[in-house]
């Protein structure tokens, strides 16, 4: 960088700098004014311009050098400046990169000092430990000072007491040499007299063994001939039940079977309605039922008036349920198989009522080839409803507990259906869909669509219905 004879500080430096540019700037704009003048005086063409044009060219080439010279000017003597002008963005990323490095630095050093207080504080625990620790340690080894003088004190009563023994034993030892010949007689005795003990002992427990064992299963026995004896009598009384249900069935008085549907509908309970409008739907669903029970010939039984039974719980928590807003599926079915001329135990089964499937919803779908016979047709056709039956089974349409299906569809219709199909010459299309809206309470209402199939199965409207109503 160059360097005037003036530099001294850098503020007066800067301040040379900018009037020496601004000296330069004027000097440069007055030369390219008289240039420009004197060329549009002389009216000379530059690349066959026109006199007015060349002076504007002249102008515009004056006003670039001026910049072009006032740049350089300040690059060359400030190298800072160009540097700062050519690397500003190495300069930035290089800064960013140290920025990020601090940071994380800054987070490791954060990260090291929680540990160091986590260690420091442990080492204090560990400090407080040891400390109380020593504490204990010194009242113990005081305790043990005091229990070794009281041990050396009683040793020195004991080394005392030995010497005493000792003058007795000297005394005593020829004594004691026959006494332990007598002993070693008396073992002799003792040893064989343990050996029986242990033989009647190992006796003794093998028969308590086999009294347990017999105790055992002489109970095991006993509680096997009561069960027996229970469950003989229960064969028997259901012996006697299934004999006269089997005389009975033969004369054909079987009426009612178990989880028969006797009476449904649906109990729409709105906001804030009344638990009177509630009741007289429930009961007209009892109606029904009783009415259904009546005409498969079930009876009351005097004194009672209904052929029928409900248990007043079951009747209560019904009608505690319907009373709730909303839509009721609501099913009455038998409890058992009953015979002609007895009355029927009944269950109250409730369940939402929720919309299952839209109005025109397909249900199953299929292709039918030409040329297929009848029996094939139908075979195709009936998997088609057993699809759909599933499927709206499924989806929680109530199904009949004995059929397990959901609805009957005419034979007549279903004859017409396969008719049609075997008058086709094309692939058919066959489609299963909704007539209407189905909910949970039924009833399925279904028709046969059927349109020529295309590669994609697309197809038209169909004219060829048939229904299914259940």
């Amino acid at each position: 960088m160059l360097r005037f004879p003036w530099q001294g500080s850098r503020d007066m430096q800067g301040v040379l700098l900018i009037l020496y540019m601004l000296f330069v700037s004027g000097l440069i704009a007055v030369v390219g004014d008289r240039v420009g003048y004197r060329i549009g005086k002389k009216r000379l063409t530059w690349f066959n311009l026109r006199p007015r044009h060349t002076a504007i060219l002249v102008a515009v080439i004056t006003g670039v050098s001026i910049s072009a010279l006032t740049l350089g000017t300040l690059l060359l003597l400030n190298r800072s400046l160009s540097e700062a002008l050519f690397s500003y963005t190495n300069q930035i990323a290089r800064a960013r990169q140290e920025l990020q490095a601090l940071n994380r630095q800054k987070a490791w050093l954060e990260t090291e000092n929680a540990a160091l207080r986590a260690e420091r504080d442990r080492l204090r625990l560990d400090l407080d430990r040891f400390r109380s620790q020593q504490s204990a340690a010194q009242t113990r080894l005081s305790e043990v000072q005091d229990q070794l003088a009281a041990a050396l004190q009683a040793r020195q009563e004991a080394e005392a007491k030995l010497a005493a023994t000792q003058e007795q034993l000297a005394q005593v030892q020829p004594k004691l040499e026959q006494a332990q010949v007598e002993l070693a007689a008396v073992k002799k005795e003792v040893e064989s007299a343990q050996q029986t003990i242990v033989t009647l002992k190992s006796q003794k427990q093998t028969l308590q063994l086999d009294r347990d064992q017999l105790e055992r299963s002489l109970k095991a026995a006993q509680a096997a001939l009561n069960q027996l004896e229970t469950q003989k009598n229960q064969l028997e009384g259901e012996i006697a039940q299934l004999s006269q249900l089997a005389v009975r069935l033969r004369r054909g008085e079987l009426a009612i079977l178990a989880g028969e549907v006797l009476a449904t509908g649906v109990v729409q309970t709105p906001a804030g309605a009344k638990p009177e409008t509630v009741r007289q739907q429930f009961e007209q669903l009892l109606a029904q039922a009783e009415q259904r029970a009546l005409a498969l010939g079930s009876q009351p039984i005097p004194p009672l008036e209904n052929a029928i039974l409900i248990r007043r719980e079951d009747a209560d928590r019904a009608l505690k349920k319907l009373q709730e807003a909303g839509s009721w599926a609501v099913r009455i079915l038998s409890l058992t198989n009953r015979l002609k001329g007895e009355p029927v135990p009944v269950v109250v089964q409730i369940y939402p009522n929720q919309r299952l499937f839209a109005k025109g919803s397909v249900l199953a779908q299929g292709v039918i080839q030409p040329g297929l016979s009848e029996s094939e047709i139908q075979q195709r056709l009936l998997e088609l409803l057993n699809e759909a039956n599933q499927r709206s089974q499924e989806k929680g349409l109530l199904a009949d507990p004995i059929t397990g299906t959901v609805g009957e569809f005419s034979q007549v219709k279903f004859l017409e259906v396969v008719q049609q199909l075997r008058q086709s010459t094309t692939p058919l299309d066959v489609k299963l869909v909704a007539d209407a809206d189905i909910y949970t309470a039924g009833p399925l209402r279904v028709s046969f669509l059927m349109a020529q199939a295309s590669s994609q199965y697309g197809s038209a409207p169909a004219q060829l219905r048939g229904r299914r109503e259940g």
